[in-house]
């Protein structure tokens, strides 16, 4: 189901303004609100409710990384995707912070355009997810790869690899998922919003974040059917994760 932007916070920038101008999200005419720092962004974000906020990290006098941490701490907007641009250093700490997607600049041709169509389409991930186990064959630039499902929902799934693929990489995705009368198969685009780099000292598994860009109805219908009913996965009876890591 794709999720509509029809609001989006921008911190008052000039280059930022002039690429959300160009952007489908105006020619769709989404409606752009403009702020001036970081409390007018929390005041706003507050008062409008928008679909989406799109911070400059780099602008001068606005704390990006703490602005993100404050929207994230409030319950009221920890819902609403963030997105920011910075820096090249600066995308790590911008995710860190709780960044729902982060470029560095200079854009690439299409990134912006890209990113905004992954978060229109959900910029969270809606509703329940479900813990999974299998194999995802994926196909990107470099060639092809697989990775272990660890959970999906309608939005997405995360995937434990152990190199992490780029931020904004786009997959063709390929998996059989459980259902009514046995396995099905399941095809899909997504772009990588999420990196989990292989950390000894972390619990957490190392892999990337999905988020589909283009699912047919009919896969999205046997995801909502694996994850709200009682369908029985059986490769989740197969030995631990091969990386040895829980989540």
């Amino acid at each position: 189901m794709q999720r509509t932007l029809s609001r989006v916070l921008v911190v008052d920038d000039a280059g930022l303004f002039r690429l959300l101008e160009s952007s489908f999200l105006k020619r769709l005419g989404c409606e752009i609100v403009r702020a001036h720092d970081g409390p007018d962004v929390i005041r706003k974000a507050t008062e409008c409710g928008p679909d989406l906020i799109l911070l400059d990290a780099q602008k001068p006098g606005l704390d990006g990384e703490a602005c993100v941490r404050s929207l994230k701490a409030d319950p009221a907007l920890r819902e609403i995707p963030v997105f920011v641009v910075t820096g090249t250093g600066g995308v790590a700490a911008s995710c860190a912070a709780g960044a729902d997607v982060a470029l560095s600049r200079p854009l690439e041709s299409g990134a912006l355009e890209l990113a905004l169509s992954s978060l229109g389409r959900a910029g969270h991930r809606h509703g329940r997810r479900r813990g999974a186990r299998g194999w995802v064959h994926l196909s990107d630039p470099p060639g092809l790869r697989r990775g272990r499902l660890k959970d999906i929902s309608r939005t997405g799934l995360f995937l434990a690899i152990p190199d992490p693929l780029p931020l904004q990489s786009q997959l063709a995705i390929s998996l059989r998922l459980p259902g009514p009368g046995g396995q099905h198969p399941l095809k899909a685009r997504g772009v990588v919003v999420r990196q989990v780099a292989d950390d000894p000292h972390s619990h957490l598994i190392p892999g990337v974040g999905v988020r589909f860009v283009d699912l047919d109805p009919k896969d999205e219908a046997r995801i909502d059917r694996y994850v709200n009913l009682e369908i029985e996965d059986p490769a989740a009876d197969e030995d631990e994760d091969p990386l040895g890591r829980r989540e």
